[in-house]
Protein backbone atom coordinates (compact mmCIF):
# COMPACT_ATOMS: atom_id res chain seq x y z
CA UNK A 1 0.00 0.00 0.00
CA UNK A 2 1.25 3.48 -0.87
CA UNK A 3 1.43 5.92 2.04
CA UNK A 4 -1.06 8.74 1.74
CA UNK A 5 -0.87 10.03 5.33
CA UNK A 6 2.22 10.50 7.44
CA UNK A 7 2.88 11.80 10.97
CA UNK A 8 6.14 12.81 12.68
CA UNK A 9 6.36 12.64 16.50
CA UNK A 10 8.93 14.67 18.49
CA UNK A 11 9.57 13.10 21.90
CA UNK A 12 12.71 13.89 23.97
CA UNK A 13 12.34 10.67 25.96
CA UNK A 14 12.23 8.59 22.82
CA UNK A 15 9.71 6.03 24.06
CA UNK A 16 7.05 8.06 25.87
CA UNK A 17 4.94 8.42 22.71
CA UNK A 18 6.27 5.35 20.94
CA UNK A 19 2.93 3.59 21.38
CA UNK A 20 1.29 6.13 19.05
CA UNK A 21 3.11 4.96 15.93
CA UNK A 22 1.77 1.43 16.26
CA UNK A 23 -1.70 2.58 17.29
CA UNK A 24 -2.04 5.02 14.38
CA UNK A 25 -0.91 2.35 11.95
CA UNK A 26 -3.26 -0.31 13.29
CA UNK A 27 -6.33 1.89 13.77
CA UNK A 28 -6.12 4.34 10.86
CA UNK A 29 -3.34 3.12 8.49
CA UNK A 30 -1.36 6.26 9.28
CA UNK A 31 2.39 5.77 9.02
CA UNK A 32 4.55 7.67 11.51
CA UNK A 33 8.08 8.12 12.82
CA UNK A 34 9.29 9.15 16.28
CA UNK A 35 12.43 11.24 16.85
CA UNK A 36 14.16 12.71 19.92
CA UNK A 37 16.51 14.93 17.92
CA UNK A 38 15.54 18.17 16.16
CA UNK A 39 18.26 17.97 13.51
CA UNK A 40 17.08 14.49 12.58
CA UNK A 41 13.46 15.63 12.75
CA UNK A 42 14.04 18.56 10.39
CA UNK A 43 15.71 16.21 7.90
CA UNK A 44 12.69 13.90 8.07
CA UNK A 45 10.40 16.87 7.47
CA UNK A 46 12.38 17.76 4.37
CA UNK A 47 12.41 14.16 3.18
CA UNK A 48 8.84 13.03 3.93
CA UNK A 49 6.81 16.25 4.31
CA UNK A 50 4.61 14.83 7.11
CA UNK A 51 0.95 15.84 7.15
CA UNK A 52 0.97 16.14 10.97
CA UNK A 53 3.71 16.94 13.48
CA UNK A 54 3.14 16.03 17.15
CA UNK A 55 5.51 17.66 19.65
CA UNK A 56 5.74 16.52 23.24
CA UNK A 57 6.72 19.38 25.52
CA UNK A 58 9.64 17.62 27.19
CA UNK A 59 12.57 19.24 25.37
CA UNK A 60 15.01 21.71 26.97
CA UNK A 61 14.10 24.27 24.31
CA UNK A 62 10.94 26.32 24.87
CA UNK A 63 7.97 24.80 23.05
CA UNK A 64 6.91 28.17 21.61
CA UNK A 65 10.32 28.56 19.94
CA UNK A 66 10.01 25.01 18.60
CA UNK A 67 6.61 25.82 17.06
CA UNK A 68 8.04 28.95 15.41
CA UNK A 69 10.94 26.94 13.94
CA UNK A 70 8.62 24.22 12.68
CA UNK A 71 6.38 26.77 10.97
CA UNK A 72 9.43 28.27 9.29
CA UNK A 73 10.65 24.84 8.16
CA UNK A 74 7.22 23.85 6.80
CA UNK A 75 5.98 27.17 5.42
CA UNK A 76 5.94 25.77 1.87
CA UNK A 77 3.31 23.10 2.59
CA UNK A 78 1.68 23.87 5.99
CA UNK A 79 1.23 20.63 8.04
CA UNK A 80 -0.92 20.28 11.17
CA UNK A 81 1.07 20.90 14.38
CA UNK A 82 -0.24 19.38 17.63
CA UNK A 83 1.41 20.08 21.01
CA UNK A 84 1.18 17.74 24.01
CA UNK A 85 2.19 19.38 27.30
CA UNK A 86 1.95 19.18 31.11
CA UNK A 87 1.11 22.89 31.25
CA UNK A 88 -2.49 23.71 32.17
CA UNK A 89 -2.38 27.51 32.04
CA UNK A 90 -4.80 29.04 29.52
CA UNK A 91 -2.35 31.89 28.87
CA UNK A 92 0.37 29.34 28.08
CA UNK A 93 -1.95 27.50 25.73
CA UNK A 94 -2.78 30.75 23.91
CA UNK A 95 0.91 31.57 23.62
CA UNK A 96 1.69 28.18 22.05
CA UNK A 97 -1.22 28.39 19.62
CA UNK A 98 -0.12 31.86 18.55
CA UNK A 99 3.39 30.52 17.99
CA UNK A 100 2.09 28.22 15.29
CA UNK A 101 0.42 25.17 16.84
CA UNK A 102 -2.97 24.10 15.52
CA UNK A 103 -3.98 22.15 18.62
CA UNK A 104 -2.90 21.89 22.26
CA UNK A 105 -3.72 18.96 24.56
CA UNK A 106 -2.74 18.06 28.12
CA UNK A 107 -0.44 15.04 28.45
CA UNK A 108 -3.06 13.25 30.55
CA UNK A 109 -5.34 12.92 27.53
CA UNK A 110 -6.63 9.38 26.92
CA UNK A 111 -4.49 7.50 24.41
CA UNK A 112 -7.48 6.53 22.28
CA UNK A 113 -8.75 10.10 22.25
CA UNK A 114 -5.31 11.37 21.23
CA UNK A 115 -5.07 8.98 18.29
CA UNK A 116 -8.64 9.87 17.30
CA UNK A 117 -7.79 13.58 17.37
CA UNK A 118 -4.78 12.95 15.15
CA UNK A 119 -6.98 11.03 12.73
CA UNK A 120 -9.53 13.86 12.71
CA UNK A 121 -6.85 16.48 12.02
CA UNK A 122 -5.41 14.43 9.19
CA UNK A 123 -8.84 13.77 7.71
CA UNK A 124 -9.58 17.49 7.59
CA UNK A 125 -6.09 18.19 6.25
CA UNK A 126 -6.57 15.73 3.38
CA UNK A 127 -10.06 17.08 2.65
CA UNK A 128 -8.64 20.58 2.31
CA UNK A 129 -6.11 19.31 -0.25
CA UNK A 130 -8.64 17.23 -2.20
CA UNK A 131 -9.88 18.36 -5.59
CA UNK A 132 -13.62 19.14 -5.18
CA UNK A 133 -14.58 18.16 -8.74
CA UNK A 134 -13.06 14.67 -8.84
CA UNK A 135 -12.76 13.96 -5.08
CA UNK A 136 -9.14 12.95 -5.61
CA UNK A 137 -6.00 14.33 -3.94
CA UNK A 138 -4.93 17.62 -5.54
CA UNK A 139 -1.53 18.67 -6.85
CA UNK A 140 0.20 19.42 -3.53
CA UNK A 141 -0.99 16.29 -1.77
CA UNK A 142 -0.34 14.07 -4.80
CA UNK A 143 3.26 15.17 -5.15
CA UNK A 144 3.75 14.86 -1.38
CA UNK A 145 2.54 11.25 -1.55
CA UNK A 146 4.92 10.52 -4.43
CA UNK A 147 7.82 12.12 -2.59
CA UNK A 148 7.41 10.15 0.64
CA UNK A 149 6.80 6.84 -1.14
CA UNK A 150 9.91 7.21 -3.28
CA UNK A 151 11.88 7.96 -0.10
CA UNK A 152 10.43 5.08 1.93
CA UNK A 153 10.08 2.32 -0.68
CA UNK A 154 13.65 2.27 -1.95
CA UNK A 155 13.65 -1.54 -2.22
CA UNK A 156 10.18 -1.94 -3.74
CA UNK A 157 9.21 -1.96 -7.40
CA UNK A 158 6.71 0.69 -8.47
CA UNK A 159 5.42 2.34 -11.62
CA UNK A 160 4.15 5.88 -12.18
CA UNK A 161 1.47 6.51 -14.78
CA UNK A 162 1.05 10.09 -16.04
CA UNK A 163 -2.12 10.65 -18.08
CA UNK A 164 -4.40 13.34 -19.38
CA UNK A 165 -7.34 14.03 -21.72
CA UNK A 166 -6.37 15.30 -25.16
CA UNK A 167 -8.40 18.27 -26.51
CA UNK A 168 -10.11 18.80 -23.15
CA UNK A 169 -9.77 22.61 -23.23
CA UNK A 170 -11.46 23.10 -26.64
CA UNK A 171 -14.17 20.67 -25.54
CA UNK A 172 -14.83 22.82 -22.47
CA UNK A 173 -14.88 25.97 -24.59
CA UNK A 174 -17.42 24.41 -26.96
CA UNK A 175 -19.66 22.55 -24.50
CA UNK A 176 -19.24 24.55 -21.30
CA UNK A 177 -18.22 23.99 -17.70
CA UNK A 178 -20.94 21.54 -16.65
CA UNK A 179 -20.42 19.17 -19.59
CA UNK A 180 -16.62 19.26 -19.22
CA UNK A 181 -16.86 18.51 -15.49
CA UNK A 182 -19.07 15.51 -16.21
CA UNK A 183 -16.58 14.32 -18.82
CA UNK A 184 -13.74 14.71 -16.31
CA UNK A 185 -15.67 12.87 -13.61
CA UNK A 186 -16.43 10.03 -16.02
CA UNK A 187 -12.73 9.82 -16.90
CA UNK A 188 -11.89 9.53 -13.19
CA UNK A 189 -14.61 6.92 -12.66
CA UNK A 190 -13.09 4.81 -15.47
CA UNK A 191 -9.65 5.16 -13.91
CA UNK A 192 -10.91 4.11 -10.47
CA UNK A 193 -12.55 0.95 -11.83
CA UNK A 194 -9.10 -0.21 -12.93
CA UNK A 195 -7.43 0.43 -9.56
CA UNK A 196 -7.40 -1.33 -6.22
CA UNK A 197 -6.91 -0.07 -2.68
CA UNK A 198 -3.19 -0.70 -3.15
CA UNK A 199 -2.93 2.00 -5.84
CA UNK A 200 -2.81 5.79 -5.56
CA UNK A 201 -4.62 8.24 -7.85
CA UNK A 202 -4.15 12.02 -7.77
CA UNK A 203 -5.07 15.03 -9.91
CA UNK A 204 -2.05 17.20 -10.76
CA UNK A 205 -3.43 19.55 -13.40
CA UNK A 206 -6.49 20.74 -15.28
CA UNK A 207 -6.98 17.29 -16.83
CA UNK A 208 -3.71 15.65 -15.72
CA UNK A 209 -3.53 12.72 -13.31
CA UNK A 210 -0.91 10.43 -11.78
CA UNK A 211 -1.30 6.81 -10.72
CA UNK A 212 1.21 5.06 -8.47
CA UNK A 213 0.93 1.31 -8.89
CA UNK A 214 2.96 -1.85 -9.44
CA UNK A 215 4.87 -2.45 -12.70
CA UNK A 216 2.82 -5.63 -13.29
CA UNK A 217 -0.44 -3.68 -13.36
CA UNK A 218 0.62 -0.43 -15.07
CA UNK A 219 0.36 -1.49 -18.71
CA UNK A 220 -2.90 -3.39 -18.12
CA UNK A 221 -4.37 -0.27 -16.54
CA UNK A 222 -3.23 1.88 -19.47
CA UNK A 223 -4.69 -0.47 -22.07
CA UNK A 224 -7.99 -0.65 -20.21
CA UNK A 225 -8.22 3.14 -19.88
CA UNK A 226 -7.58 3.77 -23.58
CA UNK A 227 -10.20 1.23 -24.63
CA UNK A 228 -12.82 2.21 -22.05
CA UNK A 229 -12.50 5.97 -22.53
CA UNK A 230 -12.82 5.66 -26.31
CA UNK A 231 -15.97 3.59 -25.80
CA UNK A 232 -17.77 6.30 -23.81
CA UNK A 233 -16.21 9.62 -24.86
CA UNK A 234 -18.35 10.09 -27.98
CA UNK A 235 -21.47 10.13 -25.80
CA UNK A 236 -20.38 13.55 -24.58
CA UNK A 237 -20.81 15.07 -28.04
CA UNK A 238 -23.82 16.00 -30.12
CA UNK A 239 -24.81 13.51 -32.81
CA UNK A 240 -23.44 15.81 -35.51
CA UNK A 241 -20.03 16.25 -33.83
CA UNK A 242 -19.75 12.54 -33.04
CA UNK A 243 -20.66 11.58 -36.62
CA UNK A 244 -18.17 14.10 -38.05
CA UNK A 245 -15.44 12.93 -35.71
CA UNK A 246 -14.35 16.45 -34.79
CA UNK A 247 -15.44 19.78 -33.32
CA UNK A 248 -15.92 22.75 -35.63
CA UNK A 249 -14.96 25.88 -33.70
CA UNK A 250 -16.56 29.29 -34.08
CA UNK A 251 -15.63 32.80 -33.07
CA UNK A 252 -12.93 35.31 -33.93
CA UNK A 253 -9.66 33.71 -34.92
CA UNK A 254 -11.05 30.19 -34.53
CA UNK A 255 -13.80 29.99 -37.12
CA UNK A 256 -13.52 26.84 -39.14
CA UNK A 257 -10.90 25.16 -36.95
CA UNK A 258 -11.43 21.43 -36.61
CA UNK A 259 -10.53 19.86 -33.28
CA UNK A 260 -10.38 16.06 -32.88
CA UNK A 261 -12.57 14.39 -30.28
CA UNK A 262 -11.18 13.86 -26.79
CA UNK A 263 -8.85 10.93 -26.17
CA UNK A 264 -6.43 9.71 -23.49
CA UNK A 265 -2.63 9.97 -23.56
CA UNK A 266 -0.71 7.85 -21.06
CA UNK A 267 2.99 7.60 -20.17
CA UNK A 268 4.44 4.91 -17.86
CA UNK A 269 7.80 4.75 -16.09
CA UNK A 270 9.06 2.18 -13.59
CA UNK A 271 12.04 1.91 -11.26
CA UNK A 272 12.61 -1.57 -12.70
CA UNK A 273 14.20 0.09 -15.73
CA UNK A 274 15.69 3.24 -14.18
CA UNK A 275 16.77 4.39 -10.75
CA UNK A 276 15.10 7.67 -9.83
CA UNK A 277 17.11 10.01 -7.62
CA UNK A 278 14.07 11.95 -6.45
CA UNK A 279 10.35 12.27 -6.97
CA UNK A 280 11.08 15.23 -9.29
CA UNK A 281 13.17 12.91 -11.44
CA UNK A 282 10.36 10.34 -11.40
CA UNK A 283 7.67 12.84 -12.40
CA UNK A 284 9.80 14.45 -15.11
CA UNK A 285 10.57 11.05 -16.62
CA UNK A 286 6.88 10.13 -16.63
CA UNK A 287 5.98 13.45 -18.25
CA UNK A 288 8.60 12.94 -20.97
CA UNK A 289 7.18 9.52 -21.87
CA UNK A 290 3.69 11.03 -21.69
CA UNK A 291 4.70 13.65 -24.29
CA UNK A 292 5.66 10.83 -26.65
CA UNK A 293 2.21 9.33 -26.20
CA UNK A 294 0.61 12.71 -26.95
CA UNK A 295 2.46 12.86 -30.28
CA UNK A 296 0.30 9.97 -31.43
CA UNK A 297 -3.30 10.58 -32.51
CA UNK A 298 -6.19 9.13 -30.53
CA UNK A 299 -5.96 7.30 -27.21
CA UNK A 300 -2.46 5.90 -26.83
CA UNK A 301 -0.08 4.71 -24.14
CA UNK A 302 3.69 4.29 -24.04
CA UNK A 303 5.84 2.53 -21.46
CA UNK A 304 9.53 3.12 -20.75
CA UNK A 305 10.34 -0.58 -20.75
CA UNK A 306 13.06 -1.52 -23.27
CA UNK A 307 10.58 -2.41 -26.00
CA UNK A 308 8.26 0.57 -26.25
CA UNK A 309 4.71 -0.60 -26.68
CA UNK A 310 1.62 1.29 -27.77
CA UNK A 311 -2.09 0.64 -27.65
CA UNK A 312 -2.31 0.59 -31.43
CA UNK A 313 -0.59 -1.81 -33.79
CA UNK A 314 1.76 -0.29 -36.33
CA UNK A 315 0.58 -0.12 -39.91
CA UNK A 316 2.76 -2.42 -41.97
CA UNK A 317 2.56 -0.47 -45.23
CA UNK A 318 4.20 2.94 -45.11
CA UNK A 319 1.99 5.67 -46.56
CA UNK A 320 3.40 8.40 -48.77
CA UNK A 321 2.81 12.06 -47.95
CA UNK A 322 3.75 15.04 -50.12
CA UNK A 323 4.40 18.29 -48.23
CA UNK A 324 4.18 21.57 -50.15
CA UNK A 325 5.56 24.17 -47.73
CA UNK A 326 7.92 27.14 -48.21
CA UNK A 327 8.79 27.41 -44.50
CA UNK A 328 11.99 25.35 -44.22
CA UNK A 329 11.80 24.97 -40.42
CA UNK A 330 8.20 23.75 -40.49
CA UNK A 331 9.01 21.44 -43.39
CA UNK A 332 11.83 19.85 -41.42
CA UNK A 333 9.62 19.44 -38.35
CA UNK A 334 6.79 17.86 -40.35
CA UNK A 335 8.97 15.46 -42.33
CA UNK A 336 10.98 14.37 -39.30
CA UNK A 337 7.95 13.77 -37.08
CA UNK A 338 5.90 12.02 -39.76
CA UNK A 339 8.77 9.71 -40.68
CA UNK A 340 9.17 8.81 -37.00
CA UNK A 341 5.52 7.78 -37.10
CA UNK A 342 6.15 5.43 -40.04
CA UNK A 343 5.21 7.58 -43.04
CA UNK A 344 7.23 8.21 -46.19
CA UNK A 345 7.48 11.92 -46.90
CA UNK A 346 8.64 14.15 -49.71
CA UNK A 347 8.75 17.93 -49.50
CA UNK A 348 8.79 20.68 -52.12
CA UNK A 349 8.80 24.42 -51.48
CA UNK A 350 6.75 25.48 -54.50
CA UNK A 351 3.51 24.44 -56.17
CA UNK A 352 5.05 24.70 -59.65
CA UNK A 353 6.15 21.05 -59.70
CA UNK A 354 3.36 19.58 -57.61
CA UNK A 355 1.58 17.73 -60.45
CA UNK A 356 4.84 16.33 -61.75
CA UNK A 357 5.79 15.13 -58.27
CA UNK A 358 2.38 13.54 -57.71
CA UNK A 359 2.52 11.65 -61.01
CA UNK A 360 6.01 10.43 -60.25
CA UNK A 361 5.64 9.35 -56.61
CA UNK A 362 1.85 8.80 -56.21
CA UNK A 363 1.41 10.10 -52.63
CA UNK A 364 -1.70 9.13 -50.70
CA UNK A 365 -1.97 12.56 -49.08
CA UNK A 366 -0.86 16.11 -49.90
CA UNK A 367 -0.29 18.78 -47.24
CA UNK A 368 -0.50 22.04 -49.19
CA UNK A 369 0.38 25.43 -47.74
CA UNK A 370 -1.22 28.14 -49.87
CA UNK A 371 0.37 31.58 -49.64
CA UNK A 372 -1.16 35.03 -49.90
CA UNK A 373 0.52 36.13 -53.13
CA UNK A 374 -0.50 33.14 -55.27
CA UNK A 375 -3.61 32.10 -53.39
CA UNK A 376 -5.91 31.97 -56.45
CA UNK A 377 -3.38 30.01 -58.52
CA UNK A 378 -2.67 27.54 -55.71
CA UNK A 379 -6.34 26.99 -54.93
CA UNK A 380 -6.90 26.23 -58.59
CA UNK A 381 -4.06 23.72 -58.31
CA UNK A 382 -5.96 22.07 -55.44
CA UNK A 383 -9.02 21.78 -57.66
CA UNK A 384 -6.93 20.15 -60.43
CA UNK A 385 -5.40 17.67 -57.97
CA UNK A 386 -8.83 16.54 -56.74
CA UNK A 387 -10.13 16.26 -60.33
CA UNK A 388 -7.17 14.29 -61.68
CA UNK A 389 -6.36 12.27 -58.55
CA UNK A 390 -9.64 11.88 -56.68
CA UNK A 391 -8.18 9.14 -54.43
CA UNK A 392 -5.57 11.53 -52.97
CA UNK A 393 -6.47 13.30 -49.74
CA UNK A 394 -5.60 17.01 -49.69
CA UNK A 395 -5.09 19.11 -46.56
CA UNK A 396 -4.76 22.86 -47.09
CA UNK A 397 -3.15 25.12 -44.50
CA UNK A 398 -2.97 28.90 -44.87
CA UNK A 399 -2.64 32.09 -42.85
CA UNK A 400 -5.23 34.23 -44.58
CA UNK A 401 -7.71 32.65 -46.92
CA UNK A 402 -11.46 32.37 -47.17
CA UNK A 403 -12.54 29.01 -45.81
CA UNK A 404 -15.40 28.64 -48.29
CA UNK A 405 -13.08 29.31 -51.22
CA UNK A 406 -10.71 26.62 -50.00
CA UNK A 407 -13.39 23.99 -49.41
CA UNK A 408 -15.06 24.80 -52.76
CA UNK A 409 -11.99 23.35 -54.50
CA UNK A 410 -12.93 19.93 -53.16
CA UNK A 411 -10.06 19.54 -50.69
CA UNK A 412 -10.62 17.23 -47.74
CA UNK A 413 -9.54 19.49 -44.89
CA UNK A 414 -8.79 23.16 -44.27
CA UNK A 415 -6.55 24.09 -41.32
CA UNK A 416 -5.90 27.80 -40.69
CA UNK A 417 -2.37 28.73 -39.60
CA UNK A 418 -0.97 28.68 -37.02
CA UNK A 419 -2.19 25.20 -36.15
CA UNK A 420 -1.39 22.62 -33.50
CA UNK A 421 0.78 19.83 -34.90
CA UNK A 422 -1.23 17.27 -32.96
CA UNK A 423 -4.37 18.41 -34.78
CA UNK A 424 -2.70 17.84 -38.13
CA UNK A 425 -1.27 14.45 -37.10
CA UNK A 426 -4.64 13.29 -35.82
CA UNK A 427 -6.28 14.09 -39.12
CA UNK A 428 -3.52 12.36 -41.09
CA UNK A 429 -3.98 9.22 -39.02
CA UNK A 430 -7.77 9.39 -39.42
CA UNK A 431 -7.53 9.73 -43.21
CA UNK A 432 -5.23 6.71 -43.51
CA UNK A 433 -7.23 4.59 -41.06
CA UNK A 434 -10.41 5.27 -43.00
CA UNK A 435 -8.65 4.26 -46.19
CA UNK A 436 -7.48 1.00 -44.63
CA UNK A 437 -10.91 0.19 -43.20
CA UNK A 438 -12.63 0.77 -46.49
Amino acid sequence: MYLTQFALIFDANGEKLGFLAEELQNDYSINSLTTDDFSEGFEQIKKYEPDLILIYDNFDEDITDICVQLRQKTAFYRPVILVLSAEESVDRKIEILKAGADDYQHESIDKKELSLRIFAHLRRHVEELTDPATKQPGLNLSYRVLKRNIALKTNDDYALIYLDIDNFTPYREAYGHIASEKLLQTFVAIIKTSLSDEDFLGRVGNDDFVILTSPEKAEKIAGFLCYSFDMVSQKFYTEDDAARGYLLLHGDGKAGMRIPLVSASIGIVSNRHKKFESFEDLVNSAMNVHRLAKSRPGSFWISDRPKITGSESEIEVKKKILIVENDAALTYLLTTTLEMQGYQTEAINSSDKILETIEKNTPALVIFDTGNENASKELEMCRIIKEKFSHIKVIVSTVNCNKENVLDTGVDLYIPKPYELMTLFTWISRFFNCEILH
